[in-house]
């Protein structure tokens, strides 16, 4: 074989190539690892010293409740000797002045008797005996509260609350000071909120920028890694922190720089470049010897698989000058011939099944978001509307665990037919994952994405599968959520797909078996789909 005679200069390219990999290994095996080990050490220092002076402001929150909790004027005032207590006791400095947004005063079954609360956004002060009217704003947390202290042991307790904000609260039972064996007479709760002037407190205690986001739905998401490096010059540092309500997760993130690991590298990287540099040169000029004996045709048989990749259809003849060599080169096209018309073979087939659920056999959730990012750009061109509609069965984990997991199979079969039969032509339906089923109607209006949901749900309960473990029928039903993308306020592929979740949760917390509709619109007419 002619290729004999190059094998000096191939040597010298496989010394060059296997002193970069050496270079490539220091690196990325041992030199960057040891970095990154020390950088991640001070990110678990610094998101300590945060989840420290978290816990710090939590434990001083419970102080004070405990404090007032067991103050003989607070239990004095649950038995209602003390009149005046709250007048005496409370105003809007002293919630300013303790960073506290809310205080409840409950019985044992969790019944108001007195509350009161600065509201930042509105900067007005209100006291109440339940949380309406003026006090209407402290409903949401109060709800959250009032189910707490229901599984709560009478003793103090310290939580995080996810929604309507995130906060810190401290529940404790109302007791005489010297308490002996008087019963507590009810609960006192109070809350703080992690607000901007909380997260100045904690930047002033560890000089960290730090913010919280709420996961109101933890099993939906996947969660990202505790360290991400945005940049080379900063990372994002995550904690996941429980919170109230329905098994929550608070998001407490933190960004850090990273002037350390840039200073350590720079230094490593410029001798690296050095060395590369050299390196460089001399394959180079190797190259430039190959150039007409291995570079040359290996370009064109790299064109040509460029070529075919583009082309609708794979061409398998191969130049005719590639094909006839006689040496590694023409060996290596005839066989990448034989390839092709392999590949062509299997691509046919693999093509069906990337796109296909293997338990329903409807579309999979890969192929439904190319679908829609394709029609809302479609729907965008030709000024019309694009409906998606997310299915989830009801109590299907109860199914499951009652009938058995291959009759849950079959429920999710039977389900799917009745889904794709009544979709059509007006569009798809895909499996997103276990239960739940996404319609997507490339070119539709509110009238027709309502119809075809109550289409759907009507569709599944007349197939009266039984489902004896079901809180809302005695057959099988669905929860319908839907959304709809309108010329005048088109939405991204996320967005509109959030939206149809969030009405799919409505519908759940309504009591399933229902249809819910959300349009981003300036003068939404969900009932009038």
């Amino acid at each position: 074989m002619h290729s004999l005679r190059f094998r000096f200069l191939l040597s010298i390219v496989l010394v060059a190539c296997l002193a970069l990999l050496a270079l490539w290994g220091i690196a990325h095996f041992l030199v960057y690892p040891k970095l990154l080990a020390r950088e991640n050490d001070y990110v678990a220092l610094e998101m300590g010293r945060v989840e420290s002076a978290l816990k710090d402001d939590l434990d001083n929150l419970g102080g004070d409740t405990r404090d007032w909790a067991s103050w003989d004027d607070a239990y004095d005032f649950m038995q209602g000797k003390a009149p005046d207590f709250a007048e005496r006791n409370f105003s809007q400095e002293m919630f300013e002045d303790m960073d506290h947004l809310m205080m409840v005063f409950m019985r044992m079954d969790g019944t108001p008797v007195w509350m009161a609360g600065y509201n930042p956004d509105t900067d007005t002060y209100s006291t109440c005996t339940s949380a309406t009217n003026e006090c209407r704003w402290m409903s949401p947390f109060f709800n959250v509260i009032q189910a707490h202290v229901h599984q709560q042991a009478p003793e103090l307790d310290k939580w995080l609350l996810s929604v309507p904000t995130p906060a810190m609260i401290a529940t404790s039972p109302i007791v005489p000071t010297e308490r002996g064996s008087e019963p507590p007479l009810g609960w006192l709760a109070i809350v703080r909120s992690m607000d901007r002037p909380w997260f100045e407190s904690v930047r002033h205690q560890t000089g960290v920028n730090v913010s919280i986001e709420p996961i109101l739905h933890p099993d939906l998401i996947v969660k990202p890694p505790p360290i991400i490096r945005i940049s080379d010059d900063q990372l994002l540092a995550t904690r996941w922190l429980n919170a109230e309500p329905n098994d929550d997760i608070l998001s407490l993130q933190a960004t850090l720089a990273r002037r350390d690991f840039m200073a350590n590298t720079a230094s490593f990287n410029f001798a690296m470049l050095w060395t590369i540099g050299v390196l460089f040169t001399v394959v180079m000029v190797i190259l430039g010897l190959l150039e007409l004996i291995i570079l040359a045709p290996t370009r064109r048989l790299a064109r040509f698989t460029r070529e075919q990749r583009q082309e609708d259809h794979f061409s398998e003849t191969l130049p005719v000058n590639l094909v006839a060599r006689r040496d590694e080169i023409g060996s290596l096209a005839r066989e990448f011939q034989h390839l092709l018309m392999h590949q062509k073979k299997r691509t046919d087939s693999l093509e069906h099944l990337s796109q296909r659920d293997h338990l329903t056999g409807l579309l999979n959730r890969r192929y439904l978001d190319e679908y829609l990012v394709q029609a809302l750009m479609q729907a965008h061109h030709e000024r019309h509307g694009v409906g998606l509609i997310i299915i989830d069965i009801d109590y299907f984990k109860a199914y499951n665990d009652h009938y058995g997991h291959p009759e849950g199979d079959h429920c999710l079969t039977r389900v799917a037919r009745t889904l794709d039969r009544l979709v059509d032509v007006q569009g798809i339906v895909a499996r997103a994952g276990g239960e739940e089923f996404i319609a997507v109607l490339p070119d539709t209006n509110r009238k027709r994405t309502w119809r075809l949901a109550e289409q759907l749900r009507l569709a599944v309960a007349a197939m009266l599968l039984p489902h004896e473990h079901s809180r809302v029928a005695p057959h099988v039903t669905i929860s319908v959520g839907l959304a709809i993308s309108l010329p005048e306020a088109p939405c991204q592929p996320a967005e509109l797909m959030r939206l149809a979740d969030e009405s799919l949760y409505r519908a759940k917390q309504a009591g399933r078996n229902r249809v819910d509709a959300q349009i981003r619109d300036p003068n939404p007419k969900v009932g009038a789909l």
